[in-house]
């Protein structure tokens, strides 16, 4: 008998809120194999050639998943972005991540300099004026400690398993964090070269990573602005494993 899509989402969704929750990665799931592509080019080529190195490379469509709603108060998000493509290289002893999906709006806005030091050390705390701002933002999500018999939970790692996410943000741009569960996601002060291009409803996000061997497990996921996406209000993808 075959299980309702809708079965499934909702099973995969609960998993990744549950703390602590772990896949084997001995045997990856049918189909959730990403293919990499190894090239002799710098990285500016590869990040601002444009689409003539990357239409080369085959692209591996992932299945994405809403998250519940967070809060009471969070009206429910329609699944909008339901697939990304996502192409690998490997180069110079990177891995280049290129994630791309269909997006009606472009979320994006020009914002002050994120102070320098935490919100707990900061002498005055200043409220946003601007809370109904939202952004379009991408995550690829890795274990911290490769090699492990087991993948960190979805939910931001777990304390046996942590996480490096690399994120980027269309507003604030790249940031490298790590995160050893739900709520201890943290800053390392670390960025990494990005390209973004949003065209014909379209974002098309290619990410510098630092190589991952063959056998590592990958996660995405999407923040949707119009959607009033933020924190863990997002779309997100299974563990994916690099061949």
């Amino acid at each position: 008998m075959q299980i309702p899509r809708w079965i499934l989402v909702l099973m995969v969704a609960v998993a990744a809120c549950l703390p602590g929750v772990a896949q084997t990665t001995a045997n990856p799931v049918a189909g959730t194999r990403l293919p990499v592509a190894s090239v002799g080019a710098s990285e500016d080529a590869i990040l601002h050639g444009g689409n003539a190195r990357w239409s080369q490379v085959a692209a591996k469509r992932i299945a994405l998943n809403r998250t519940p709603p967070l809060f009471d108060t969070d009206e429910p998000a329609a699944l909008e972005i339901s697939t990304a493509d996502v192409r690998l290289l490997r180069a110079g002893g990177k891995l280049y991540v290129q994630l791309s999906w269909q997006d009606a709006t472009r979320d994006t806005a020009t914002l002050p300099a994120v102070p320098g030091t935490p919100p707990e050390q900061r002498f005055r705390k200043v409220p946003t004026e601007a809370d109904d701002r939202f952004f379009d933002a991408a995550a690829v999500m890795v274990p911290a400690s490769p090699g492990s018999p087991v993948n960190p939970s979805l939910q931001m790692g777990d304390p046996g398993h942590p996480v490096h996410i690399y994120y980027w943000n269309s507003t604030r741009g790249a940031m490298l964090v790590e995160a050893a569960g739900r709520g201890t996601t943290r800053r390392t002060g670390q960025s990494f070269p990005v390209d973004a291009a949003y065209q014909n409803r379209q974002w098309v996000v290619t990410l510098e990573m630092a190589d991952q061997p063959a056998g590592t497990p990958l996660a995405f996921a999407i923040w949707n602005g119009s959607q009033q996406d933020r924190d863990g209000r997002k779309y997100f993808s299974v563990w994916y494993t690099l061949e």
